[in-house]
């Protein structure tokens, strides 16, 4: 989205936008990082839009699978079969895009977060993203912190360091490899919501419905998790860029 540059841009937020403001106030930073952080808010807006928007989901689950199965219980009225030899994904592509969006949105928070590191001139390069280096994910930026800090700078870089390694433990190496794993699936990987199913007196019942889980968590709770962490990533990265 451009402007003409004798155009004010107003921007009409949503109210999922605006709780990033209060993280990336543009007025904070200066000609070289203002873009960059107008860039972060948007993108962590996005976060918090699509982590709601999977939460609604989540709530809505029996809603989206009843065609399904009632499909079910129609061809079990046509013939009953042995229940335990299946299990039954139910296709919600809502659902799965809504979980690749947060995901990817991940990723490109992360891709134009750290470009303040460059902007701010913590190093001597310019930063283009929280890119790999051979499996090791933000493994360049770490390489370039080690290697190209600016003298003046050599110890927000270690402090940067340090903060990045710690947050790659807690949930960003996670997070991004996931998003890779959906991108480029190996074998059966689109995400679907899984039907528990009984019979009682003859009858198809449904038990419950399983959610997607990351680890040991529905990927409800996953979301809103990983935007807890980004929101304290966001401030310990800024905390180490502006102390003087």
């Amino acid at each position: 989205m451009t402007t003409p540059e004798n155009k004010i841009p107003v921007l009409l937020l949503h109210e999922s936008s605006t709780p990033a403001y209060s993280i990336f106030n543009p007025n904070d930073w200066d000609i070289k990082s203002k873009q960059i952080i107008d860039l972060c808010a948007i993108n962590y807006g996005l976060l918090i839009f699509t982590s709601k928007m999977i939460n609604d989901i989540f709530e809505n689950a029996h809603v989206l699978c009843t065609s399904s199965f009632k499909n079910l219980l129609r061809q079990w009225g046509m013939a009953k079969w042995e229940l335990s030899k299946s299990n039954y994904f139910v296709d919600v592509p809502q659902l799965h895009l809504s979980v690749l969006s947060f995901l990817s949105s991940v990723k490109t928070f992360l891709d134009v977060f750290v470009q303040l590191i460059g902007t701010e001139e913590i190093i001597s390069s310019k930063v283009h993203g929280f890119h790999k280096k051979g499996e090791s994910v933000g493994g360049q930026l770490l390489q370039m912190l080690n290697n190209n800090a600016r003298t003046a700078n050599k110890e927000k870089a270690r402090s940067l360091h340090k903060v990045i390694v710690k947050h790659k433990a807690l949930w960003i190496d996670d997070a991004v490899n996931n998003r890779d794993l959906l991108i480029h699936p190996e074998g059966f990987s689109k995400i679907m919501f899984v039907l528990a199913l009984s019979e009682k007196e003859g009858n198809l019942n449904l038990d419950d419905i399983l959610k997607p889980t990351f680890g040991n968590l529905t990927f409800d709770k996953y979301a809103q998790k990983t935007l807890l962490y980004a929101e304290i990533f966001s401030r310990d990265v800024i905390e180490c860029l502006r102390n003087s």
